[in-house]
């Protein structure tokens, strides 16, 4: 049998956290819309998705620090490296998911919550960036691992 050595483990912690993220994403896409007739249980539905989502995304960066480290890819020379490269993409596409989930989920859902009525597109396009985003930031992740 193998061993399951700290490498390993901060690996699995970020693989784990990334399907909470973007798994999670992909569910709340399917059933809020939905949910549109009913308001009140499609912010509890956000609400009860961001009190699982944005600790997944904290265990994402700590982790994803420390695989950097597991990797031996140093911060001062990502560029120097195709790795490094990957990663800085990598990075940029897990920040845009991040700002485009934290707009939604801190300024516009809460804004739209108190408005009568309101459009979803804010809602949808602010939700397709976040997840097109991190998936494409999972793919890299893959290619950064087989690297």
């Amino acid at each position: 049998m193998l061993s399951i050595s700290e490498p390993t483990l901060v690996l699995w912690m970020h693989i784990v956290a990334a399907c909470i993220w973007i798994g999670g994403q992909v569910t709340v896409a399917a059933f809020i819309p939905l949910l549109r007739r009913h308001p009140d249980l499609a912010r509890r539905v956000g609400r009860r998705y961001q009190a699982v989502a944005w600790p997944a995304f904290a265990v994402l960066m700590v982790t994803g620090v420390v695989n950097v480290g597991n990797a031996g890819l140093h911060w001062s020379q990502l560029l120097d490296s195709p790795a490094g490269r990957t990663l800085v993409v990598k990075l940029v596409l897990v920040a845009l998911s991040g700002i485009a989930a934290s707009v939604h989920s801190f300024l516009q859902a809460p804004r739209r919550g108190r408005a009568s009525g309101g459009s979803a597109v804010g809602s949808a396009v602010l939700g397709s960036i976040s997840l097109i985003a991190a998936l494409l930031a999972a793919l890299y992740g893959v290619a950064l691992a087989g690297a």
